[in-house]
């Protein structure tokens, strides 16, 4: 993280000593009589101050190192650093530590580096953390980072019971034969807390804001292969090929930043242009000499992980860290440090596609131009990068924002959005349907122009259906226009289903130093929410065999487990609570509409599925943790369920940008 301006401009024009000491730079400066402390107990622990106190006990070469291991003294030790920049002092009570919490299951070798890093002392992070092998030196050293780990851990058995320990769960998944696993209530992968009235966030003090943001890694450039690109080239109208070309030409040209708009109702091809322009600017990167082809040249994103899964890209919040509730809060700039770590990534980036532009509003767009202009150091529109927008402004409007092209305020019916204003209008409008689909996707496309013909009334005319024909529809998917409705016809369909069931529960535990009275009425008040204000985890999920149910979270874009991804819940497994002798779900199996939809979440379970002989299409899906708001500042409620609700009917906004093989519109 760069020092301030003012401090940058007394410094000599020569000088590198440009970046302020975060936690890294002091721990590893720290003196020998610390050497057996680990990162976690560092930051936890202690304060690192410029100056000594009077107070204070100056110790330059003590030999009692049992001073700076044992838990916190009242007497305050000062202890010199070894550059001579500061002075490290014990606190008087302790830090709340908060770190990213890798899963093993979803990121083993980041799981491994994070546990090393912060419960097993280390000097070099060259030498000590990266080059070596993070799951052998864990091995090696678990007992001991178990032992110090469970210093933070906290241990309310009561609160939550965690179905597989971290390591254990990986060494015996071939020994899993049973469907009843057991749950070990003081094993459990929450953050960890302790007692205190201040916090300290490793990963803050490092540079890294992880309360308001989260990076994920970015995609690597996928090439299709040669084959797949010419036949996809072929299938181009004249249109979309004449569009191509024009893009590759200015790409090619590299001298003129553009912004376009491709505009085009349904089976128009607007999927099939986007991946033709992302595959053969790839190509154009990639055979310059000395090219790497896992930069990142052109991103592929949207503002939805479902929309973002359909064209293998990323969302736009993930992409440009951007806030989740992006409709009510300012955007808050990136930390100095994270904001140069994407830059470094992104540093050869030419060109962002964004799918779906009608569902991006006023804020977001603004947010995206404002992101990039700060990643990519400059005031030019978008960060200089060229834009492409695809979508449809018939379709529905963005979710509790304004239209892309409105102003946010009382003047947007006078004038446009300046920043919509650049952008030029690319139209398709020949259908691209097969001959079945095509007059199905032209009778739409009037709809939205009305410009409706007696063809096309005469067709839609003929798929109504009333309430008492429904059953002749097999396994429809119902469309409502409210939650209301939505959630009345779940719950009166799983309610007919006499088969296996079960209810899953969702456990808040409420994290802050206070009363245990206050604490209750917390995670009280809680209760009471919609699911959509808890991070898409509802109180409570009623689980059959047999219905349908999608997806409230983007567990993994790349893996196709996206919020709205939909499939049929096939199997339950139980665990079991050592407390009551009571049996919980604690996974559940489900077969997803489409087969590359949770293909990685299969692979990792490969040796549970084929010990139990489950169903090779069927994907695992666990309990996920989101941190809820609360009205009081000191308290968060963190949330366990299921990512999942029941999906027999979804609401129109809902379904907008999937493919279904079946549904039923309630008119």
């Amino acid at each position: 993280m760069l020092k301030s301006d003012e401090i940058l401009q007394k410094l000599e024009p020569d000088s590198k000593d440009v970046f302020v000491e975060g936690l890294i730079d002091t721990y590893t400066n720290r003196p020998d009589e610390m050497k057996n402390v680990c990162l976690a107990n560092f930051a936890s622990l202690y304060n690192v101050s410029k100056k000594k106190t009077d107070n204070a006990q100056i110790t330059e070469n003590s030999d009692d190192e049992d001073v700076i291991d044992n838990e916190i003294d009242e007497k305050t030790i000062a202890l010199k650093m070894k550059n001579g920049k500061g002075w490290i002092k014990n606190r008087k009570k302790k830090k709340i530590i908060r770190y990213r919490n890798f899963k093993l299951h979803q990121d083993p070798e980041n799981y491994y580096r994070e546990q090393l890093m912060l419960f097993l002392p280390w000097i070099n992070e060259e030498e000590n953390l990266i080059n070596i092998n993070h799951e052998e030196t864990f091995e090696l050293y678990k007992d001991l980072i178990q032992q110090k780990r469970s210093e933070y851990v906290h241990r309310e058995a009561n609160e939550f019971e965690q179905a597989f320990e971290d390591h254990t769960e990986r060494e015996n998944e071939n020994d899993i034969d049973d469907k009843n696993i057991e749950y070990d209530e003081d094993k459990n992968e929450f953050l960890i807390y302790e007692i205190g009235n201040n916090e300290g966030d490793i990963f803050v003090q490092m540079g890294i804001n992880t309360r308001t943001e989260k990076i994920e890694h970015f995609n690597v450039p996928k090439i299709i292969p040669d084959t797949k690109y010419q036949r996809m080239m072929r299938s181009l109208n004249y249109s979309q090929r004449k569009y191509t070309l024009n893009v590759m030409n200015l790409i090619k040209n590299g001298d003129k930043q553009f912004f376009h708009f491709i505009n085009g109702g349904a089976g128009v091809g607007k999927s099939t242009l986007i991946k033709a322009v992302y595959q053969s600017i790839l190509r154009f990167y990639n055979s310059l000499p000395g090219s790497n082809p896992e930069t990142n040249r052109a991103a592929l994103c949207a503002p939805t992980g479902k929309a973002a899964a359909l064209i293998d890209g990323m969302t736009l919040h993930s992409f440009l860290s951007l806030p989740v509730n992006q409709c009510k809060h300012k955007l808050v700039k990136l930390d100095n440090d994270i904001s140069n770590r994407i830059g470094v990534k992104l540093k050869d980036l030419q060109l962002l596609i964004i799918d779906e532009i009608s569902m991006v509003g006023f804020t977001m767009f603004q947010h995206v131009d404002a992101r990039l202009q700060q990643i990519m150091r400059t005031k030019k529109p978008f960060g200089g990068i060229s834009v492409i927008v695809l979508g449809d402004f018939n379709q529905l409007r963005p979710v509790g924002d304004k239209y892309i092209f409105q102003f946010n305020n009382s003047y947007n019916a006078l004038v446009d959005n300046p920043l919509w204003s650049m952008f030029e209008l690319f139209e398709l409008t020949e259908i691209m349907r097969q001959k079945d689909d095509k007059s199905f996707a032209i009778a739409l496309s009037n709809i939205a122009k009305g410009t409706m013909t007696l063809e096309d009334i005469n067709l839609l005319k003929s798929r109504i259906v009333s309430t008492e024909n429904l059953e002749m529809i097999e396994d429809p998917i119902m469309i409502f226009r409210s939650n209301a409705e939505v959630d009345a016809y779940n719950t009166k369909v799983l309610a007919s289903l006499n088969i296996e069931g079960a209810t899953a529960n969702a456990y808040d535990f409420c994290v802050g130093d206070g009363l245990a009275s206050i604490k209750e009425k917390v995670s009280s008040n809680v209760k009471n929410l919609k699911t959509a204000e808890t991070y898409g985890l509802p109180l409570k999920i009623d689980l059959k065999v047999g219905a349908k149910y999608m997806m409230t979270v983007n567990s993994d874009t790349e893996d196709g487990l996206v919020n709205g991804a939909c499939g049929k819940l096939v199997m339950i497994d139980y665990g079991k609570l050592q407390k009551t002798n009571g049996t919980v779900p604690c996974r559940i199996w489900v077969k997803f509409n489409e087969e590359k939809i949770g293909r990685k979440a299969r692979v990792n379970f490969h040796n549970v599925m084929r010990n139990r002989n489950i169903d090779s299409s069927l994907t695992p899906i666990e309990p996920v943790i989101r941190q809820i708001n609360t009205k009081s500042a000191n308290f968060k409620v963190e949330r366990k369920q299921f990512p999942i609700v029941p999906c027999e009917a979804m609401t129109i906004y809902k379904s907008q940008g999937g493919t279904y093989e079946k549904i039923v519109v309630n008119l």
